[in-house]
């Protein structure tokens, strides 16, 4: 079905390009008023800044870069949130873990499964809300991440109970796609 000519289109396509480009109708049309000063955002043509090199210099001798840990670890709390399968978790964090939260110190991957399994049985539902975010890179393959989290959590019981955590994790290549925690510190925020 064909609902213009092609003169007619022609037609058409001549009186849009004559129109203003300025004008009132343009104005109600789009707000952005039309500007042919330069543009007040400062560009420098010299050198690049000392932090933009170490960003280019630590993103190519890591396997991760800042980006990527920050997503790790929204990607461990969303795992937490779901009360994801133990094995999830597991391939997560290294064997030999130094974990240290409100309910002890862990060692270990049977450990690891203990306190989940019995963070399971006594909450129904939770969430972690990470409210502040810093990842050094240290050494090669050395990542450090520094974080306050907002856990939020509704027990079996049905009491609601809430903290704020600092959180000091250390993480190192994993062999995988993923990075491991080797290290995970939670105390209460101050």
């Amino acid at each position: 079905m064909k609902l213009f000519s092609q003169t007619a289109l022609a037609l058409l396509f001549s009186a849009l390009l004559a129109l203003p480009i300025s004008g009132t109708a343009d104005a109600a049309a789009n707000p952005i008023t039309p500007t042919t000063a330069p543009s007040n955002v400062a560009v420098s043509s010299g050198a690049p800044p000392a932090a933009y090199l170490q960003t280019i210099k630590t993103l190519q001798e890591n396997k991760y870069g800042e980006n990527e840990i920050k997503s790790f670890v929204y990607q461990v709390f969303s795992l937490f949130d779901r009360h994801a399968e133990i094995s999830q978790l597991l391939l997560l964090f290294a064997e030999d873990i130094n974990m240290v939260v409100p309910e002890g110190k862990i060692t270990s991957h049977q450990e690891f499964e203990k306190w989940y399994r019995d963070i399971g049985l006594r909450y129904q539902s939770n969430a972690h809300q990470i409210e502040r975010i810093d990842v050094r890179i240290p050494a090669k393959g050395d990542y450090r991440v520094d974080l306050t989290v907002h856990w939020q959590a509704l027990g079996i019981d049905g009491k609601y109970t809430s903290h704020r955590m600092r959180q000091q994790w250390q993480i190192v290549d994993g062999g995988g796609y993923w990075p491991r925690i080797i290290s995970y510190i939670a105390e209460p925020a101050r």
